[in-house]
């Protein structure tokens, strides 16, 4: 942002928004030197915010190391070549500091009018490349961060996402039947078994620094056709297998469950000789993700919402079901 902007001197309030938007609107501008014409929610806690003919994005964090860890990663990941993405703005000389959250200027990234999606197997290629090179890139930073960034353990949380989706088959059997969700909890007991037993596999890589979230969201195509990698607030240590187990787990439901186009892909071939990730494959994470949260945020009473996770759970849960007797005879050979 040009430091010929001026601060303004009308604070300019927008009758849609909350009382807590226009006082945070307010703050800014006597916080920032710079005059805040518009803002406009995007999510919780989440802002763009025009100045003039500029953008920038506004979100929070809860704690102030949160924040510079975020600063200083996304930093050095463009400083060390990897320049699809974005990095924090300094536009003032204190921390933004707003309501018990600290506030953190990021570039904003004019989108394309397409977004990405997970739905064309050209797309699902190109998210996975920029992946591997986001990974490649972030072997260089381990060093740098491995004593501020917190170490994957992919086995112990799923086994703690398992014993909540356990916990939660009470409401979820009122939406899905009851021998669908003992099978699918038989699927995680399998996996996680079976991973277990080959965490040594697993772990035997170079760590990477994981991205953590690679929903198809997070994967931003800019105005000029470049696809970018956002929102690191999940960052970890780690193989990179970890974030290609997810990566997997999310574009699957769109390939009809198909183990043989999932082969066919240029990232995942080394993979299917790993019987961690092959173990992995099984587990069921997006189910058990998606029923959690909607649960833990007693939205289940909205058909909105349990919709697509009926969609999830009961109607690919025979292709999913083929899949998995696919890759079990896999870890046999």
């Amino acid at each position: 942002m040009k430091k010929t902007l001026t601060k303004a001197m009308n604070i300019k309030f927008h009758p849609r928004r909350d009382d807590s938007t226009d006082r945070l609107f307010s703050y800014l501008q006597s916080a920032l030197p710079a005059r805040i014409e518009t803002m406009t929610k995007i999510r919780d806690r989440v802002f763009l915010l025009r100045s003039g003919n500029t953008f920038f994005m506004l979100k929070a964090y809860s704690s102030e190391e949160k924040l510079l860890q975020q600063q200083g990663f996304t930093a050095a990941l463009r400083e060390a070549g990897f320049t699809e993405s974005y990095i924090f703005l300094k536009l003032s000389d204190h921390p933004l500091f707003f309501e018990n959250a600290f506030y953190g200027c990021q570039e904003y990234i004019p989108p394309s009018s397409k977004p990405f999606n997970y739905l064309a197997q050209e797309e699902r290629d190109e998210g996975l490349a920029l992946l591997a090179k986001y990974h490649m890139t972030t072997t260089k930073l381990v060093p740098e961060f491995k004593f501020s960034v917190p170490k994957q353990n992919i086995w112990q949380k799923w086994q703690e996402r398992a014993a909540g989706f356990k916990r939660n088959t009470k409401i979820v059997n009122y939406f899905v039947p009851k021998q669908l969700t003992a099978e699918i909890l038989d699927w995680s007991e399998l996996a996680l078994e079976g991973m277990g037993e080959n965490l040594g596999q697993l772990y035997a890589a170079e760590p990477v620094i994981l991205h953590g979230d690679v929903a198809h969201h997070n994967f931003l195509r800019d105005e000029t056709g470049r696809l970018c990698l956002i929102d690191f607030d999940l960052i970890s240590l780690g193989p990179e297998t970890c974030d290609l187990l997810q990566y997997a787990n999310r574009i699957l439901p769109f390939m009809n469950w198909s183990l043989e186009s999932l082969a066919g892909m240029k990232g995942f071939t080394g993979c299917l000789a790993n019987k961690a990730f092959l173990y992995g494959l099984m587990y069921p994470a997006d189910i058990f993700r998606e029923w959690n949260r909607i649960i833990r945020l007693k939205a289940y009473y909205n058909p909105a919402r349990t919709a697509p996770l009926i969609e999830l759970t009961v109607n690919q849960f025979n292709a999913r079901k083929r899949f998995i007797e696919k890759v079990e005879k896999l870890t046999q050979e």
